[in-house]
């Protein structure tokens, strides 16, 4: 049964898969070290012995393509987003091989030092989808993850453990899309919106505007019944 037939996958009750049962010797030797990015290429020359599933399910939780994830792998945690899950049958048997393929995401911490002035606009729970793709086993999952666009991310109310996101990174490039120039700007400053930093509002123009932009401290603005930026006052 194909995996379009049978989108649900569920691995076999947590058995552990014997690799050397495996009767292509080449997916033996990359099961065997481990090396399940180059496992997914070669399995992806062999599609019929490959199936694509559009969920699993993995300790009592269901993880759907599309959906991010916190995963382990050699002890570091990463964020990454469900591209793909596929099971590679053996060609002699009934055993299967369940792998997921990831995209990973990454932090400012992790952007080009080119955009060093930026990262002041970035927030601490943002998160870049990136082209970096890599296969790992199942059980490399720990939890789903939620992360959200921008706006959405505003409007929730419980932000413990929840993540934004508002731009592609390509790693190789050191180029984001949409590029920074094009995200939504605030301030009469304009530039882009980060959640972490603190605003006043303006009663004139309706704009959030950076503390840091008027002189400000936070315990100042608690006092202010109501204000008007500089760039409104100078008009």
């Amino acid at each position: 049964m194909s995996g379009q037939d049978d989108p649900d996958y569920e691995p076999g009750n947590g058995r552990k898969f014997t690799f050397k049962e495996f009767s292509q010797d080449a997916l033996e030797q990359l099961a065997i070290a481990k090396n399940f990015d180059k496992l997914y290429k070669l399995a992806e020359k062999a599609p019929q012995h490959t199936l694509t599933y559009e969920k699993l399910k993995f300790n009592d939780e269901i993880y759907k393509t599309g959906e991010s994830i916190l995963i382990n792998v050699k002890n570091f945690e990463f964020i990454a987003t469900i591209k793909k899950i596929i099971s590679i049958k053996s060609q002699k048997n009934d055993q299967e091989l369940p792998l997921v393929i990831i995209n990973l995401y990454c932090n400012k911490d992790k952007i080009a030092s080119q955009y060093q002035e930026q990262k002041e606009y970035m927030g601490m729970s943002e998160l870049f989808l990136t082209e970096e793709e890599h296969a790992i086993l199942v059980d490399a999952i720990q939890s789903k993850v939620l992360v959200l666009s921008y706006e959405n991310y505003e409007q929730y109310e419980f932000k413990d453990a929840v993540y934004f996101t508002r731009a592609f990174y390509n790693t190789k490039s050191e180029e984001f899309l949409p590029e920074i120039s094009k995200w939504p700007k605030v301030c009469y400053c304009k530039k882009p919106q980060n959640p972490d930093l603190p605003y006043v509002f303006c009663d004139m123009c309706n704009q959030w505007i950076h503390l840091k932009c008027e002189g400000l401290t936070e315990e100042q603005v608690q006092n202010i019944e109501s204000f008007i930026c500089t760039y409104c006052k100078g008009k």
